[in-house]
């Protein structure tokens, strides 16, 4: 009986990275406001926006209809219209240890040294 409680619940868990993730497209860029329509996600999250020399992070900053309004983290050199966009379903994360100790880093997990 053991075995199979193990089996399903190893059925039961809620894996995000399994889950197919829907990918937009860019569709207007106005000043450093990019937006997408094809994907959903919500404000605060991140996306990748396919460039022609590999992708950026992009977070969202707000939504009309069906369209979300994206903020870059970086420049968009790049990026052209009918861009891929896709949904980051995971959220960041950072290992804590001794390793960090008397380090500075950003919110993009970027260490800072003096």
């Amino acid at each position: 009986m053991a075995g199979l409680a193990a089996r399903l619940a190893r059925y039961q868990t809620d894996d995000l990275a399994r889950r197919p993730v829907a990918s937009g497209r860019l569709v207007r860029v106005v000043g450093l406001t990019l937006e997408a329509v094809g994907c959903r996600a919500p404000v605060g999250s991140l996306c990748r926006v396919e460039t022609l020399t590999g992708e950026m992070e992009a977070e969202v900053v707000g939504f009309s209809g069906e369209t979300l309004f994206l903020m870059p983290s970086e420049q968009l050199t790049g990026v052209m219209p009918g861009a891929r966009v896709t949904p980051v379903l995971q959220a960041a994360g950072l290992p804590v240890g001794m390793e960090l100790l008397g380090r500075v880093i950003d919110g993009s997990v970027t260490r800072w040294t003096a």
